[in-house]
C-alpha cells in the first residue's frame, strides 16, 4: 500500500513538472501555400504531360492566387511553354492542379512553377528534368508528390 502511494505520487509529480517545461504554440492562422512539380509517367494519360499542384497548407482562404509554370531549356533552347492560372479563392487544405501538355524537345529542362497571392508570401518551386522527345522526365517526381 505504501508502494503505491508512493508510485502514485511519483507519477503526480512528473506530471506537474512536465507542465512546467513544455509550453504551447498558436497555430499559423494564415494561408500558406506549398507547391509540387511531377514530369511524364511511362503511362498513356501521363505520358506528355508535366505537371504542378499548389495546395493551400494554412488555416485561411488564400486569395487572388496567380499560377504560373513554365518548362525551358533543351538543344539550343527549343523547349519553351509557359501556362497561367489565375483563381479567386483557394481554401485552406486544398490545392489546385497545372499542367502542360505536349511540350517537346531534347535535353535538360528547367521547369520552374511560381504561385502569389494577394495575402501570403508567393513561393516558387524549382524543378531540373530531361526533354526526350514528347516525354519530360523528372527523377522521382512522382513520389514526391504522395509525400
Amino acid at each position: 500500500m505504501l508502494m503505491q502511494k508512493k508510485l502514485v505520487g511519483i507519477v503526480v509529480c512528473m506530471v506537474v513538472a512536465l507542465s512546467f517545461f513544455s509550453s504551447t504554440t498558436a497555430a499559423d492562422p494564415d494561408a500558406q501555400l506549398e507547391i509540387k512539380i511531377v514530369g511524364g509517367l511511362p503511362l498513356p494519360l501521363f505520358f506528355h504531360y508535366v505537371g504542378g499542384a499548389v495546395a493551400n497548407i494554412g488555416d485561411t482562404s488564400a486569395y487572388n492566387i496567380t499560377i504560373i509554370m513554365t518548362i525551358r531549356g533543351g538543344i539550343l533552347g527549343t523547349t519553351n511553354e509557359t501556362v497561367v492560372g489565375y483563381y479567386d479563392e483557394l481554401p485552406p487544405q486544398q490545392a489546385y492542379g497545372v499542367g502542360i501538355n505536349n511540350a517537346y524537345g531534347f535535353g535538360l529542362v528547367t521547369i520552374t512553377l511560381t504561385a502569389s497571392a494577394s495575402n501570403t508570401e508567393n513561393v516558387t518551386g524549382i524543378a531540373h528534368g530531361v526533354q526526350m522527345g514528347g516525354f519530360t522526365w523528372i527523377p522521382f517526381s512522382w513520389i514526391h508528390l504522395i509525400t
